[in-house]
């Protein structure tokens, strides 16, 4: 999915919300108060209580002439504060050194300039700031009042030194709200946060020391072909690790290059993917190569840095890829990166800045002007590879397409990415198998069919909407070099075909993944790691090629009758069974309860039901709701009267269906576990798509993810009732029907 141009926020809904609340404030001459995000301590905390009082105040309580926005700024002065998060500052950096991201995240036209008054509605300082966020798929715009935590009258989170400029606590609060509080922040990432505020797909490149020319030279031209891409790249620098941790390898986990060698690691891929069962990396998510203890203890400034003079923990954006010939004719790969804290984050190594032994001595002055070396703006400055590789740790990159990019001045002319999107969910017992260890039901996760016009590294990314308490995910991938039809890939295929790729499973709200594919199809398979966990979730696949993604699933269609006829019945014995004694006695009773047409009604047939079923196995489906769907499926006269040769097709086509219904109850006799629900339709003549399944299943299953017959059989009757209803209106099989508004209702309330 795209972002939205301005044009298209502007009307939107969330925008109206904003503007309701502006002409309420002048209305009442009050300022706002947001009663879905108050100022109470849940906002702040919901686990632990701090052992001191939070204030809320106003932004002209903080300040004598507070600033939403000073227009002109190119250094950030935002520290996270005592209680802020330091993945949270970084990423307001990079919102800050790309402009066309910021305006349309932070709308410029809002400040505390104009006084409230009633000459015109649309202006004027209310105490309401809004801001738009891509989130859980879609942009939307995201309204807060201006009141913010203080203890001891001061900024507690995210806000800014010296500029007195307001938009970076404001969002931090719009982000909160959106979070359910400024506590659930501190288990964000940064590539979270380059999503949230970009709409873009976010990876990690790890970066290693120690490489050869040969690496470097292959990495320089990565990093190159990146940047000709509509992508922003940053890199992100942390201290080694003291002491051997899990984190330490958490930025590599989804990462498939890693600067230290020439291929890509599609080869390591391919060893794990083959294993027959995957494990869950299930612990909280990482933070830049930190855990969530380590970033809290050093997110209190923004002063830590390297020896080299690089910020640990702030990304840099990484502007260009370039070379320096010097006057001995050596060739030296140079990295022009920015940081957004201006000069005081600025490399003091070789090439920075003022380094005349290297760019004076040692370079011509048509070089010098060529790379603009004394043109650099704040926070710019160039810096060999093997420094680079040697002081930074990740690189964090955001990969947009052409509409999500158009608003970003540095990423004009370069070669757009192309997406496609599929927005789907995780649902009990249609669409929730699982990972690969539930070999039984992976088979019903979604399935994406890609295919990939010309061999190219293509970029996959699963987004949950799962904020609060987000699911363990990833996603497989599977060649598939043909798909005939509409069926859906079973269970068959996948216990003897091994995937070509598989992601790392995390609880992270995005898992990415790089991958080399050649020319084809494939098949990608998007899961929970636990069966049966419930969530919707966007998947985005990127290339530089022309691909097509769509969703496998089933045409809806009635393959058999479910209704059989009876065999005749001679002298009270049934001509081919030895069951006409039973079918006898049922019609006494069938005989002693109908009206003189020899018709029953479905309170009558309810009580033959009860009567003449066998077992409690059979008596689940003598409840009241399944004689009123039987009787609309036999009656013809509308007067909701079933006859007793209906009766008796009925009983004949009970017998088939329980008999399909007992091949699919495995565990237990008599339960039918959801995730087989689809083939026991099948076996009786029903094929389904996902959308009706979905909706049988959540009419039919019952609170642990089970079925009995009543509600298999009440199932089957449903289905009888759509498809007849609409055979009778589509007689030349053309797929579609015309119905007006009465015909409509008629129809639903009949199925």
């Amino acid at each position: 999915m795209s972002a939205f141009p301005h044009s298209t926020l502007r009307n939107c809904a969330a925008m109206s919300e904003y503007e309701r609340i502006r002409r309420q404030c002048v209305k009442r001459g009050e300022l706002w108060e947001d009663a879905d995000f108050p100022t109470t301590q849940t906002s702040i905390f919901y686990h632990q209580s701090p052992p001191f009082q939070f204030v809320w105040k106003r932004p002209k309580e903080l300040a004598t002439n507070p600033v939403f926005i000073r227009e002109g700024s190119s250094v950030l002065d935002v520290v996270p504060g005592k209680l802020g998060d330091r993945w949270l500052v970084s990423t307001l950096g990079c919102l800050f050194l790309t402009k066309g991201f910021f305006y349309r995240v932070v709308p410029a036209d809002q400040g505390f300039d104009t006084a409230l008054d009633g000459s015109n509605p649309s202006t004027g300082y209310c105490g309401a700031f809004r801001f738009r966020v891509w989130w859980c798929g879609e942009w939307v715009e995201v309204t807060v009042d201006d009141r913010l935590p203080t203890v001891n009258g001061r900024l507690v989170f995210a806000h800014c030194l010296n500029s007195g400029q307001f938009w970076p606590c404001l969002l931090e609060k719009a982000y909160a709200k959106l979070h359910g509080s400024y506590e659930a922040l501190k288990y964000g990432t940064t590539l979270d946060g380059l999503a949230d505020l970009t709409g873009g797909v976010t990876e990690s490149l790890s970066v290693v020391g120690g490489h050869n020319k040969a690496d470097g030279s292959f990495h320089v031209r990565l990093l190159a072909r990146l940047l000709a891409n509509t992508s922003i790249l940053t890199a992100v620098a942390h201290r080694p690790p003291t002491s051997t941790t899990s984190s330490s390898s958490s930025s590599s986990n989804n990462s498939p290059h890693s600067l230290t060698s020439p291929q890509p690691n599609n080869k390591e891929n391919n060893n794990n993917n083959n294993n027959n069962s995957i494990s869950s990396n299930n612990s909280s998510t990482t933070t830049n190569g930190q855990t969530t203890k380590e970033q809290s203890q050093s997110s209190r400034s923004v002063t830590d840095r390297l020896p080299i003079g690089v910020l640990v923990g702030i990304n840099y954006k990484i502007c260009a890829v370039d070379k320096v010939d010097t006057l001995s004719e050596e060739s030296v790969p140079l990295l022009r990166l920015r940081c957004p804290y201006g000069r005081h984050g600025e490399s003091t190594g070789d090439w920075c800045r003022g380094d005349a032994k290297n760019w004076d001595a040692s370079v011509s002055a048509s070089e010098r002007e060529r790379l603009a070396s004394d043109q650099l703006a704040d926070g710019e400055f160039y810096l060999s590879f093997p420094d680079f590789v040697q002081t930074f740790t990740a690189i964090e990159c955001v990969h947009l397409d052409a509409e999500t990019s158009r608003d970003e001045p540095t990423l004009q002319g370069r070669v757009p990415w192309i997406t496609r999107v599929y927005q789907g969910c995780w649902q009990r017992g249609v669409t929730a198998g699982g990972c690969r260890n539930n070999s039984e039901t992976f088979h019903i996760n979604p399935q994406l069919h890609l295919i990939v016009s010309d061999g190219d590294e293509v970029v996959i990314s699963l987004n949950q909407h799962s904020v609060l308490e987000p699911k363990v995910i990833g996603f497989s991938v599977y060649p598939l070099p043909k798909l005939t039809g509409s069926d859906l890939i079973n269970r068959a295929f996948f216990k003897k075909t091994k995937s070509l790729v598989n992601s790392q499973y995390t609880n992270s709200r995005q898992v990415s993944q790089r991958s080399q594919m050649d020319q084809g199809g494939y098949l990608i398979v998007p899961t929970t790691f636990e069966a049966g966990h419930e969530g919707s979730f966007t998947l985005r696949v990127y290339s530089t090629q022309a691909i097509k993604l769509k969703l496998v699933d089933m045409l809806p269609c009635q393959m058999k009758s479910t209704l059989i006829r009876a065999p005749p019945i001679i002298n009270g014995y049934n001509a081919q069974t030895s069951d006409g004694k039973n079918v006898a006695q049922y019609e006494a009773v069938f005989l002693q309860l109908a009206d003189e047409h020899r018709t029953v009604n479905a309170f009558e047939l309810h009580e033959l039901l009860e009567a003449c079923l066998p077992n409690d196995y059979i008596k689940s489906c003598a409840n009241l709701d399944v004689c009123r769907q039987l009787v609309l499926v036999f009656d013809v006269s509308g007067l909701g009267r079933l006859k007793l040769t209906d009766f008796r097709d009925f009983m004949a086509s009970l017998k088939q269906w329980q008999t399909a219904f007992k091949s699919h109850t495995k565990e237990k006799t008599g339960i039918l576990r959801a995730e087989r629900f689809r083939d026991a339709l099948h076996d009786v003549g029903f094929q389904v798509s996902n959308d009706v399944l979905s909706a049988l299943i959540l009419r039919h299953m019952r609170k642990d993810g089970t079925l009995r017959f009543g509600d298999f059989v009440s199932a089957v009757l449903h289905l009888t009732v759509a498809f007849g209803t609409f055979d009778k209106r589509d007689p030349l099989q053309n797929g579609s029907v015309k119905l007006t508004l009465a015909e409509w209702l008629k129809y639903a309330l009949t199925c």
